[in-house]
């Protein structure tokens, strides 16, 4: 909602800071230019363009700058025309009332030459107040961008949220679905072993039983019969196999489909996921970057980009803050690859905003550079073409470490001076952020680090 002070001085018909404004007998006012040209548009019909009054001529106007009732000038007292202003009590006087009593010792000077004066002290306010308005109406109108663009972004994040979950889902399915059907092979197995078990005890039982059915013919024939047979017949009997026993692992195994299996889906699931240890921070980034949709690499932006101001943003170009250090050791790679232009350290914050104390390296027109708040940059003799940056933020030892990842070469450790370090620990800077700069489209990437499950 607009304040009275912003009503005041905007004119409702260009929405601007009035310029040359005028004031209609209904009390409206208007830039003179916005008035003519609605005038000229309603063809001759001279009316208010707010309330529809009709109006007289352009000369029965009011200007601001000029007193709308001529009677104010003349003295009530005297009946003379006010052409004093007496200095000490700030009030316009006509040439009697300078010699009375009470204006005794007071200095005066031509009313002319004070409405002068204390215009153009009240334009020059006046202008700080219209330069305010501006002010006011830039934020504005930059909250209204900010409104649209918090929509954009809700809808962009929604959108990367639910494509990690739709991974995470599938993951989760497929495993699921491997874990149901090494549960089915299994029990397909385990039934086959029950199956071959129960043929071949069918072949026993049949056996068996076509020896109790001869043998039990035998006992019934002649004693001449039974006599020439029965020392087969015992034969027979006695040589039967031993009692059958029941198979072990015949059922399924339980334990090894259910046990600890949250567990163990996700010791898999750790194979299938990554972990930063620094993230890029899209509120900080220049607008002339891009970012990766998991916001672990950059590289300069090709065409039109949206741009929103905010607080948060750097005043360095091409820049970009990762997540805030904490206290202690932390250490990320950064792959640089064939970017040719690029920065990497860490900056300072203080509770005001954010300062110009960085520390780290840079490669720039073929020559690497080191830089720190307490010197002017300089150039390091690097043997090797650099290709993985290590960073190594060391919070106890007040240093920052740095090397060459792949080939494990050490390039410089900067010690922070103790008059620099000190500013750490004091009131004025709270955080020390990783920082990242470039000029080039070819990325310079995070590079995520392997989680590691244990018990």
């Amino acid at each position: 909602m607009a304040t009275n002070a912003e009503e005041d001085l905007t004119c409702s018909t260009c929405l601007e800071v009035k310029k040359d404004p005028v004031t209609l007998q209904c009390k409206h006012s208007f830039c003179r230019a916005c008035l003519e040209k609605w005038w000229n548009e309603e063809k001759g019909q001279q009316t208010c363009p707010l309330c529809r009054k009709k109006c007289h001529s352009m000369d029965d106007l009011f200007n601001f700058s000029q007193p709308s009732v001529q009677s104010e000038a003349i003295c009530k007292l005297h009946k003379e025309k006010m052409e004093l202003f007496c200095l000490d009590h700030h009030e316009s006087l006509c040439d009697i009332c300078k010699d009375a009593e009470i204006h005794s010792g007071h200095k005066f000077c031509p009313l002319d030459e004070a409405a002068k004066n204390h215009g153009e002290k009240l334009q020059e306010a006046l202008q700080n107040v219209k330069e305010k308005l501006k002010d006011y109406i830039e934020i504005r109108d930059n909250c209204k961008d900010q409104s649209g663009y918090i929509k954009f972004q809700k809808e962009q994040t929604e959108s990367k949220i639910k494509k990690n979950f739709e991974e995470l889902h599938r993951f989760l399915h497929d495993e699921e679905g491997a874990r149901l059907s090494a549960l089915g092979k299994e029990e397909q197995k385990k039934n086959q072993m029950i199956n071959e078990n129960i043929e071949a005890l069918n072949r026993y039982i049949a056996t068996l039983s076509e020896n109790i059915r001869t043998t039990e013919e035998e006992l019934t024939s002649t004693p001449f019969y039974f006599m020439k047979n029965h020392l087969v017949a015992m034969n027979r009997i006695q040589q039967l196999p031993e009692k059958p026993k029941l198979h072990r692992g015949t059922l399924l195994d339980e334990a090894k489909h259910v046990g600890n299996l949250k567990f163990n889906v996700w010791e898999r699931m750790a194979d299938t996921v990554s972990y930063s240890p620094v993230i890029l921070d899209p509120k900080t980034a220049c607008p002339a970057l891009r970012l990766s949709e998991d916001l672990t690499r950059l590289s300069v932006k090709v065409g039109e980009q949206q741009y929103q101001k905010n607080p948060e943003k750097l005043k360095y170009r091409n820049t970009v803050l990762g997540s805030d250090l904490d206290r202690g050791t932390q250490i990320w790679d950064v792959e640089v690859g064939d970017n040719t232009d690029w920065e990497l350290g860490v900056l300072g914050e203080t509770l005001g905003g954010r300062t110009s104390l960085k520390w780290g390296i840079g490669f720039r027109d073929d020559e690497y550079k080191m830089f720190s708040p307490q010197d002017k940059p300089w150039t390091e003799k690097v043997q090797v073409k650099l290709k993985r940056i290590r960073i190594h933020m060391d919070w106890n030892k007040r240093s920052l470490s740095l090397s060459e990842s792949l080939s494990n070469i050490h390039i410089r450790t900067v010690s922070m001076s103790t008059s620099t370090w000190k500013l750490f620990y004091s009131c004025s800077l709270t955080k020390v952020y990783p920082y990242f700069f470039t000029t080039d489209t070819s990325p310079l990437k995070i590079i995520p680090r392997k989680p590691c499950v244990t018990v």
